[in-house]
């Protein structure tokens, strides 16, 4: 099991330049899409950022959960939804820590708005 967490951005990351722990971080990819990946011991965290701009399902599921989060915000003006994995859902506090930094990160760098799950 995991800890799936998502953000909608206004303005893509730099990868992975706007990471906590920037140097620590690996580029793989993921079904031909470029994720970054922290390993720590016995965890890790999965970066991936994926525009949405052109996606109307996506686009919608935006304003879904926009609206079931109380926020009054166009879901057009989001463009990228960054989604942030740790595994395994019992990772030690360090892995909830950093990802959680991850999580503010975007929320700040990027215009973000983390949305429920």
């Amino acid at each position: 099991m995991s800890i799936d967490q998502r953000v909608a951005c206004r303005r893509a990351p730099t990868l992975p330049g706007d990471l906590p722990r920037a140097g620590e971080w690996k580029r793989e990819d993921y079904k031909g899409a470029p994720i970054h990946v922290f390993s720590g011991r016995g965890w890790r965290i999965s970066v991936m950022p994926e525009s949405c701009a052109d996606d109307a399902d996506l686009q919608e599921a935006i304003a879904e959960e926009l609206e079931a989060a109380g926020e009054d915000l166009d879901p057009a003006d989001f463009g990228m939804m960054t989604y942030v994995t740790l595994e395994p859902s019992s990772a030690p506090q360090d892995g909830i820590d950093l990802q959680m930094a991850v999580l503010e990160m975007l929320c700040k760098t990027c215009d973000g708005i983390a949305l429920p799950n």
